[in-house]
């Protein structure tokens, strides 16, 4: 009797999740509506050689990711992965480079047509620090999304602990980090998302800010994963408990095993932003390349995707991060990273009005 129940509620599980990823495409276009051509590059940001000496301002060699944000004064933020540098040390350990897990740069260049350029970092002159330090159970602590609310700097982060073959790793947890000093330090938040149960739709969030909420846009840890939703009231963004969660078609409050996806699998780094130009919802994720999807809310109903950048041309891309600044206009510029030779690439890709 215990069996069947629990078989029974399974396929009830399972014909939600079937229902949401068809109401979250039935009548959504194709994303390719809204785009002219592909995605292109505009120029190499981070590494030696790039338009940004990064190796001598901020002894950065090598790194990936770029996820940005606006502050709220001016300014971008943009939170890097696994970063690599020179140090005599790691060569004891049969290591080129030393790797610290995450670091911050600030940009404040609104022109974007030859690049992105940095006018500063968080850390000592001449070196980006690192943010967050793993802890002995923790590979790397590795940063997913940012927003900036009341104030303070929050980023989603996720601790990884196993590495696993390309594109699928495993998280202890999800979290937030906050720094009331505009990202010079950040600490973990006590919000923190277990890998277990719901909370292991949120290993990784890109964050957004609408109509006085924060949505959280949710993935399992590594790229083949649907994407969940949740959403906060701003001031009550570090409370775990005061989240909704999309279910099918409402909001169900503090139930993260509720959600079900507003995107389908398989997805990658992800960023969503309101773009202005179009005036609809774009993301853009890891997906064969990176996958441009558009809606006309939050929750969607999310287009299926068109590949703006192939995953061939340049090989080895992933991890799209939109431009905020880059919303109003026909262009919309994003980071991009490249695996072979691990740098950090701004790109753009020109939009038409529906």
């Amino acid at each position: 009797m215990i069996f069947r129940a629990t078989r029974v509620k399974l396929i009830a599980v399972g014909a939600a999740a079937a229902t949401a990823a068809t109401l979250a495409t039935a009548t959504a276009p194709n994303a390719d509506a809204f785009v002219i051509g592909r995605g292109t590059t505009v120029a190499r940001i981070t590494g030696p050689g790039s338009i940004n000496d990064t190796v001598g301002r901020f002894n950065i060699v090598g790194t990936d990711l770029g996820i940005l944000w606006d502050n709220g004064h001016d300014e971008i933020l943009a939170a890097f992965g696994d970063t690599q540098s020179f140090n005599g040390w790691s060569l004891l350990y049969g290591q080129l480079f030393y790797i610290r897990s995450n670091v911050l740069l600030r940009s404040r260049d609104r022109f974007l047509a030859d690049g992105m350029t940095f006018s500063g970092h968080a850390g000592r002159p001449g070196y980006a620090k690192r943010l967050i330090k793993p802890t002995r159970r923790e590979i790397t602590v590795v940063p997913t999304g940012g927003v900036s609310v009341n104030g303070k700097q929050y980023m989603g982060i996720q601790a990884v602990n196993v590495w696993g073959d390309a594109g699928r790793w495993q998280t202890r947890y999800g979290a937030l980090a906050v720094s009331d000093d505009n990202g010079n330090s950040f600490k973990r938040v006590v919000a923190y998302r277990p890998n277990y149960q719901g909370n292991r739709k949120f290993q990784q969030t890109a964050l957004m800010k609408d109509g006085g909420y924060v949505y959280a846009y949710g993935t399992p840890s590594g790229r083949y994963g649907a994407v969940y939703l949740a959403r906060v009231p701003e001031a009550k963004i570090e409370n775990v408990g005061a989240y909704e969660y999309w279910s099918v078609n409402r909001w169900v409050k503090d139930q993260p095993t509720a959600a079900t996806p507003v995107m389908s699998a398989p997805t990658g780094e992800l960023s969503v932003a309101y773009n202005r130009y179009l005036g609809r919802y774009v993301s853009l994720a890891t997906r064969d390349g990176a996958l441009m999807r558009t809606a006309p809310r939050p929750e969607g109903p999310w287009s299926p995707g068109e590949n703006i950048v192939p995953g061939n041309d340049p090989l080895g891309g992933y991890a799209p991060f939109i431009h905020p600044w880059s919303l109003d206009g026909p262009t919309m510029y994003f980071t991009y990273s490249i695996w072979h030779g691990y740098q950090v690439y701004l790109m753009r890709v020109n939009l038409r009005r529906p």
